[in-house]
């Protein structure tokens, strides 16, 4: 059996059989967003595998795997997870959620498999580490759970050492790559990084890696 991690807010917690989450799941995420379904979705061990099912009737989840699978899950459907680790994101009203899972052992395909519906690969190429930088550090208070307040392009150009035009021309190419993809709703900063988040394009993947290169900048005593 492989034995599944899931991790919201900063706490892990073992998956064992299965584990529900949403508005008032096993795995309580936001109990006062009464835009969130009360089970969002579903972790279920089915024959050494595990499967997440989204249970939901209007919300999509987005999986990122570290195998580099990028699936979005409609309402009512199931896949098996990427494995080894990865993170499942979502939208509830305006508020972005993400939860990251790790596994003790690979699952013997690393491809995801369809069970139901239409899962599909999400829109577009992938971030350049720039913008990824950039993006995640708007995200800062978010991922860390210390505000939901986004930085400002002021505090973001100062951290690199770059101008607010530099950093403004990083944001209107990713903007120009999701209008070309069909994506509306990104004129403003928190609807970009809002569907961003949603979508797994950023989140506590990119900020890990982020921290890892870039210590002096983003150690936890250096930003809020």
């Amino acid at each position: 059996m492989v034995t599944l991690w899931i991790d919201f807010a900063g706490t892990a917690r073992e998956v064992v059989g299965s584990l529900t989450f949403g508005r008032t799941g096993d795995l309580s995420l936001d109990e006062a967003n009464r835009f969130m379904h009360r089970i969002t979705g579903e972790l279920i061990e089915i024959d050494g595998h595990w499967w997440l099912s989204n249970r939901g009737t209007a919300t999509r989840l987005v999986v990122f795997g570290s195998n580099g699978a990028r699936i979005e899950l409609p309402p009512q459907t199931q896949i098996a997870l990427p494995l080894p680790s990865g993170s499942i994101s979502f939208v509830a009203g305006p508020t972005p959620y993400q939860l990251t899972y790790r596994a003790d052992a690979p699952a013997e395909s690393t491809a995801p498999i369809i069970a139901s519906g239409d899962a599909t690969v999400e829109w577009g190429t992938a971030l350049t580490d720039r913008e990824a930088i950039y993006l995640t550090t708007f995200a800062l208070g978010r991922l860390r759970g210390t505000s939901n307040q986004l930085l400002t392009y002021g505090e973001v150009a100062d951290l690199w050492s770059v101008s607010e035009k530099t950093v403004d021309n990083t944001l209107q190419r990713v903007r120009g790559r999701l209008k070309a993809g069909g994506v509306r709703g990104t004129e403003n900063l928190d609807g970009l990084i809002t569907h961003l988040l949603a979508n797994g394009r950023i989140g506590l993947t990119t900020l890990a890696v982020a921290e890892t290169a870039h210590p002096d900048a983003l150690g936890a005593d250096k930003t809020t």
